[in-house]
């Protein structure tokens, strides 16, 4: 089941939420409530729920700058937005900071039903593709592994494959593991069929490529996150490998927000 968090400083807002109909009948599990944005932030960071429906105005974070906080731990968390406020340009906000969608209150038990239609589809689709980028990067990583003799150099490729994301140098690595710089640089070439260099690149824009597709984290963070320090050098990488460069591969990604600008038309 799919867990889901709610988050509004009005209580009778979570009451109603948790009433509207039966949670587990859609395939979500209420794992908690809170009238804290704060105390939820805490609740998502320990917890990491699939959904949040949160309130946009609250005192302390607003629901947006929750979603701000969320994203910039580079989580993945679906975010709702539940308001009385009818403005449009609140919702255009939360759609920009990756907001699934955006309701009213009070809610509609029907509207719930849609939004969550639509959202069960959204997160099976994730897990299907994280599976499958997963198994892709097992397969691939086992294949080269399997064709190492040198122990050294196969304890060095693990490490590789496990931290691609941080700083790393082959010659550091060559000291920490006891290899001949010469010779594991020239065992690179020869068990995975790329430098050491185009091989950082390959696992780091897979990792990109994987977040941009699979989450609402902007390029920046993706940067960040896929281990690359200088955005325009990511670009580059980026483009060399894709042919795209990573804001037009985003846009090329299920477009979410233009359902949900489509539905939001009618405020």
């Amino acid at each position: 089941m799919y867990r889901v968090l709610f988050v509004d400083d009005e209580p009778w807002a979570l009451v109603g939420m948790r009433k509207i109909f039966n949670w587990d009948d859609m395939g979500y599990k209420i794992i908690g409530e809170t009238t804290d944005s704060e105390e939820a932030y805490e609740i998502i960071y320990k917890e990491n729920p699939d959904v949040v429906f949160t309130d946009i105005r609250m005192p302390g974070l607003s629901g947006i700058e929750l979603i701000k906080k969320v994203r910039a731990k580079a989580m993945d968390t679906v975010f709702i937005i539940v308001s009385g406020f009818a403005e449009f340009s609140y919702a255009q906000e939360a759609l920009r900071e990756g907001a699934f969608d955006y309701v009213l209150k009070p809610l509609q038990s029907q509207e719930i039903y849609r939004v969550l239609e639509k959202l069960t589809v959204y997160l099976r689709k994730k897990a299907r593709d994280k599976e499958t980028y997963l198994a892709k990067l097992s397969d691939e990583a086992d294949s080269v592994l399997q064709a190492i003799e040198n122990k050294g150099f196969k304890e060095l490729l693990e490490y590789v494959n496990k931290n691609f994301d941080k700083p790393l140098y082959l010659k550091e690595l060559a000291d920490k593991f006891y290899i001949n710089f010469t010779y594991c640089s020239e065992l690179f070439k020869k068990t995975t069929g790329k430098t050491f260099s185009e091989y950082i690149n390959y696992l780091r824009i897979n990792k990109a490529m994987h977040l941009l597709q699979t989450t609402s984290m902007t390029v920046e963070e993706v940067c960040m996150e896929s281990g690359y320090k200088d955005y325009c050098y990511f670009n580059k990488v980026f483009k060399k490998y894709t042919g795209d460069t990573p804001a037009k591969y985003k846009k090329n990604k299920k477009c979410i927000s233009v359902e949900n600008s489509l539905y939001l038309d009618g405020f």
